[in-house]
């Protein structure tokens, strides 16, 4: 009996919430390493467990090591975008980029930008940004490479907001305003590298051209490696200028003429003969195509958009010289001058590309220059936007800069992109305003345990006039809305007519929220929480046993208490959330359904008349302004405020999201009528009527409908998390991809899961966890074929951990020679996880105490069917 009791307790344990999970896996699949996911199904245990009905209490104790920690991937709304390869995700650990608010028109939106995040990455973010050597022959100048993200003031450029594009598609984008900076690629000597300057012939001369050191010198850049073919000061006054030509591509290759070699670019086969050379030019026979004569430093485009280019001819003239000529095929030629290195402040040349001068890429270097050596301290090329760029969601920057016929050579060796992949997507609700008739307002939200709440917030008495709540006052039962503990409801005009209008009524509606601070309905704190609730009336206190009763509109749960008949204040308190309301009678409690006022903040008191905030339980905060409400007339009609913003700061990162205003008023028919108010400017995208659309920082959408014969009403689409925009900063070879969220939860197992042997008639029916050996648990037996020696196939010291398999059943035997070895595979098994078992059947060794153990073998042997004992 107590056995049996400790498998009963054992089973109880984390009995529940759990929802959808891991699905059954097919028995012919069963594998340790799919261990425990072939025994769950939606979150929840599939099987049974089964000890036997005189088991030692170790294996009770085994069973609930293994019961205790079953985990399942619980499946989360959640998407992200993940990198891999080489790339950086624009944020950090501590700082996340964010969307903008469409508060202002679309071209003066501005929000957070890469610079807010970081002013530059290097190699921690991007490994193509990696230190280097650039090595002379001379001497080794090391270097230092960066990205850097300059601050764009108003920050209107490098951001992410939802706007219609050149196109006529609205959308959210990662915006870069035209003429504004991208990014700034530098190069950065930590000594300055240094070349003699030479004239043609290679002698010193203080107005030579030539940069001797630097020439035909390997540098990397972005990742890419470049030969410096030419390094010429070039200016009329050459002193301080200089021009760097530079080749990289797939393949390169010195050729003797006449001589014929086969190169292979991209999976292309080139057969390359040097046809003709001499000490100025070259020229080539491309498969059967021959190119222009070719100086060093010049390039040629071959039919199929291949670059032939070339980066150094020797032509000895003496008999038995060598003609030869070295050579890129795939050719990509740069070309990067500034013809003041010590003015480095000012960007005057254009990046060339091929003989492209790009627009969009402009380059500075410094340095110095004392006519007999010349010195480079800093390359730097300024990348800024050539058109108004909008990247949509999973779009890359490259490709809209070519969609808006620039040049996408402006990112600076194009071994480098920046894409965006949309905004996260995490779990989300709808607040918002609909209509049920054309006469009531009502309010979406939802209360502190997360149920759906449609709040009735205003009736249209007539044109002008409303009243607060489902119904007209003049109506025998108006069910009115209370947001405040002691003010007289919006609609109620003359106080006089009827005392009891000052206070709540049966079937009237009224919020509570707790965890606002002290005696201050505005401001809603972190665990505030909020529910709408309705007076369904009370018994007098001559009753016996008098009840009062309120219905929680979002659970639709009636709650009842007990009167007080002892006081003649405090009748009731109602209890949700964690904390406490107060409710008084307002006047005589001689009668049935007497009025009520309630302490509707949980602060002991029903005094307030600050409107009460509403706590959305994803975090939006709703608050009312009814300041000024009076007789509604066309010149003061009444009016109806609501706000919606998020008070908690831990909710974003650090872009306040808008606050969401809606004006309630009332029009002809009269029927409710309402309209955005303050700093939210929405858009409605071509092809649409009647509909209008923007975000906040939160990453929540509002939806702003306006059909021509229905009053007005939005939905603000709030998100649990905030949802970030996703931005990286790629680089060739690098890939994102989207996955979802999950968190690893606690598989539920059902009271009814747990089974002593003589209560399974037939262990191969059902999914089953054995635990204990043949000799303590019949259903192990039954497994093991009923061997005549119950220990057969144990050994002292020992146990296995053991799958079966039955058609689509599938049983784990998990069992020793002794009690103390089933404890061990007990905790081997509920340490799955970190000894990560594989195959068919696993051996475990105790070592010392059942907590030490060793996995001595697993095995991927063929499936083991149960058999039947001859």
């Amino acid at each position: 009996m107590e056995v049996k009791k400790m498998v009963r307790r054992m089973a109880a344990i984390g009995a529940s919430s759990v929802m959808v999970g891991a699905t059954l896996m097919g028995a012919m699949a069963a594998d340790l390493k799919d261990y425990p996911s072939t025994f769950v199904t939606n979150g929840a245990f599939n099987g049974v467990f089964v000890v036997g009905d005189n088991a030692n209490a170790a294996d009770t104790l085994a069973t609930i090591d293994i019961s205790n920690n079953m985990w399942y991937n619980k499946a989360s709304a959640s998407t992200a975008a993940a990198a891999s390869g080489d790339a950086w995700k624009v944020g950090t650990s501590a700082k996340f980029l964010e969307m903008a608010n469409n508060n202002v028109s679309s071209g003066s939106i501005s929000g957070e930008t890469f610079n807010a995040i970081t002013s530059y990455i290097g190699p921690s973010e991007i490994k193509a940004l990696g230190s280097g050597k650039f090595s002379t022959g001379e001497s080794d100048y090391p270097y230092n490479q960066y990205l850097y993200f300059d601050v764009a003031s108003p920050s209107t450029t490098g951001i992410t907001k939802f706007v219609t594009d050149g196109h006529d598609k609205t959308a959210d984008y990662l915006y870069f305003k035209n003429g504004q900076s991208i990014a700034r690629y530098k190069l950065e000597f930590t000594s300055q590298a240094t070349s003699d300057i030479v004239d043609s012939t290679g002698s010193a001369s203080t107005t030579g051209a030539v940069l001797q050191d630097f020439e035909n010198k390997k540098l990397t850049m972005f990742g890419k490696e470049y030969t410096i073919v030419l390094a010429r000061r070039y200016a009329s006054i050459k002193e301080d200028s200089v021009r760097l030509v530079m080749m990289g591509g797939s393949e390169s290759s010195t050729i003797l003429e006449s001589e014929e070699k086969t190169l292979t670019v991209k999976g292309k086969d080139y057969k390359v003969k040097l046809v003709y050379v001499d000490a100025t030019y070259a020229k080539f026979e491309v498969n059967g195509e021959t190119t222009d004569k070719l100086q060093v430093g010049d390039t040629k485009k071959l039919k199929d958009g291949t670059e032939v280019g070339v980066s150094e001819v020797l032509y000895q003239s003496y008999a038995g010289g060598v003609h030869s000529s070295t050579f890129f095929l795939g050719a990509g030629k740069i070309e990067l001058k500034d013809d003041e290195i010590q003015d480095n402040s000012a960007y005057s040349d254009n990046l060339l590309v091929g003989t492209e001068s790009i627009d969009g890429a402009t380059v500075i270097m410094s340095g110095s220059d004392s006519n007999t050596s010349f010195k480079i301290s800093t390359i730097d090329v300024n990348i800024t936007a050539a058109d108004d760029y909008y990247v949509p969601a999973n779009g890359k920057l490259s490709d809209i800069i070519t969609l808006e016929s620039e040049e996408k050579e402006a990112l600076f060796t194009n071994n480098w992109d920046i894409e965006y992949k949309g905004l996260t997507t995490e779990e989300s609700h709808e607040l918002g305003i609909v209509t049920s008739g054309d006469r009531v307002y009502k309010l979406t939200w939802y209360d502190g345990d997360g149920k759906k709440v449609d709040m009735p917030v205003a009736y249209a008495d007539a044109q002008y006039n409303l009243s607060m709540g489902e119904d007209s006052d003049a109506a025998s039962s108006p069910k009115n809305l209370w947001v405040t503990e002691n003010h007289v409801p919006i609609g109620w005009t003359n106080v006089t007519e009827n005392v009891n209008k000052t206070n709540m009524t049966k079937n009237d509606y009224f919020v509570v929220s707790g965890g606002t601070t002290s005696n201050d309905g505005v401001t809603t704190a972190s665990g505030t929480k909020s529910y709408l609730l309705q007076y369904k009336g009370s018994d007098n206190t001559g009753k016996t046993s008098p009840k009062i009763k309120f219905k929680n509109i979002g659970s639709g749960e009636t709650l009842e208490y007990a009167v007080d008949t002892t006081t003649s204040a405090t009748r009731a308190t109602i209890k949700l959330g964690g904390y406490s309301f107060i409710v008084n009678n307002a006047s005589s409690a001689a009668s049935d359904d007497f009025p009520l006022n309630v302490d509707m903040d949980a602060d002991g008191d029903v005094t307030g008349i600050t409107p009460i905030a509403i706590k959305d339980y994803f975090g939006a905060r709703i608050r009312f302004n009814i300041a000024s409400i009076a007789n509604g007339t066309a010149s003061q009609p009444d009016t109806i405020g609501i706000n919606i913003d998020t008070p908690d700061v831990n909710d974003y990162d650090d872009q306040l999201p808008l606050t969401f205003t809606w004006n309630i008023t009332s029009a002809s028919g009269p029927k409710v009528a309402g309209a955005t108010q303050g700093a939210v400017t929405l858009i409605t995208p071509s092809g649409e009527s009647n509909i209008a659309y923007g975000y906040t920082t939160m990453g929540g959408k509002i939806t702003y409908r306006t059909p021509s014969s229905s009053p007005a009403t939005f939905t603000y689409n709030y998100p649990k998390k905030q949802q970030l925009p996703q931005v990286f900063v790629t680089t060739v070879g690098s890939a994102i991809s989207t996955t979802g969220g999950g968190e690893s939860t606690p598989v539920s197992i059902p009271v009814t899961a747990s089974k002593l042997a003589s209560e399974v008639a037939d262990v191969k029916a059902q999914n089953a966890i054995v635990v204990g050996g043949p000799c303590a648990n019949a259903a192990a037996a039954t497994l093991l074929g009923n061997p005549e020696d119950c220990t057969e196939g144990f050994t002292p010291g020992k146990a296995k951990i053991k799958l079966f398999e039955n058609g689509d059943k599938v049983a784990l035997l998990v069992a020793g020679y002794a009690a103390d070895d089933t404890r061990a595979a007990g905790k081997a098994l509920a340490a799955y996880k970190t000894n990560k078992f594989t195959g068919k059947e696993a051996e475990i060794e105790r070592t010392g105490s059942v907590s030490e153990y060793k996995v001595v073998a697993a095995t991927a042997a063929t499936a083991t069917p149960t058999t039947t004992a001859k």
